[in-house]
């Protein structure tokens, strides 16, 4: 009895466990779609640039900017512009000591607006020693350059080449006389550049210099 009863139940189980297995799973819920997003919000235009006029009563009040300071004064200015007055050079050369005085003056006359000017002179004089050369050179040269009129004179380059001649001597010559000044000369006024002395006689050479604005 015992033992029907034990059969009957396993069965029972077996057939619980096979409707079991045949009954379908449940559906699983599907998944709801993620909602859209959210669009962004419009960007908020630019204010425009505006230019704010003011009245003419308000800009008379606005103070005007600094002016620059004034540049440091510079040298004396140079007045011999091209135009300007001629200056005339007097150029006296004194030749003293010897058995002779004698004494030469030359004039030139240039522009004031940074001008130059020369004289060359050359001459052939016989040689008091006689032999050769039957003759030597004598050269007087002149070279005034850079004439300026200034405020407070002429400002010029003098540069002269000078050879005394003795035709009495029977030895050689004295020899020549150079001289180079750059200075500022009043008008009208005589202005001694050289003086000077021969190293082998007593000849004893001075050159002055005269220069005056021709009105």
């Amino acid at each position: 009895m015992k033992k029907r009863l034990a059969i009957a139940l396993t069965g029972v189980v077996l057939m619980a466990g096979q409707a079991w297995a045949q009954t379908p799973a449940p559906a699983r819920p599907a998944t709801a779609p993620a909602a859209p997003a959210a669009p962004a919000p419009p960007r908020p235009a630019r204010p425009a640039t505006t230019t704010r006029v003011l009245p003419p009563e308000v800009l008379e009040q606005v103070p005007a900017p600094p002016a620059p300071p004034a540049p440091s004064p510079g040298p004396a200015p140079v007045r011999g512009l091209p135009g300007g007055p001629n200056i005339r050079f007097d150029v006296t050369i004194t030749d003293t000591g010897g058995p002779k005085p004698t004494t030469k003056v030359l004039s030139l006359t240039i522009g004031s607006g940074n001008n130059n000017g020369s004289i060359r002179q050359t001459s052939q004089a016989p040689n008091p020693a006689g032999g050769l050369p039957p003759t030597i050179p004598i050269s007087l040269n002149v070279d005034v350059r850079n004439v300026n009129w200034l405020e407070n004179g002429i400002r010029a380059t003098v540069a002269i080449e000078y050879q005394p001649y003795l035709p009495d001597l029977k030895v050689a010559q004295p020899g020549m006389v150079t001289a180079n000044a750059t200075m500022v000369f009043s008008d009208g006024r005589r202005t001694q550049i050289l003086a000077t002395s021969d190293p082998v006689s007593d000849r004893r050479t001075t050159i002055e210099i005269t220069a005056t604005i021709l009105k």
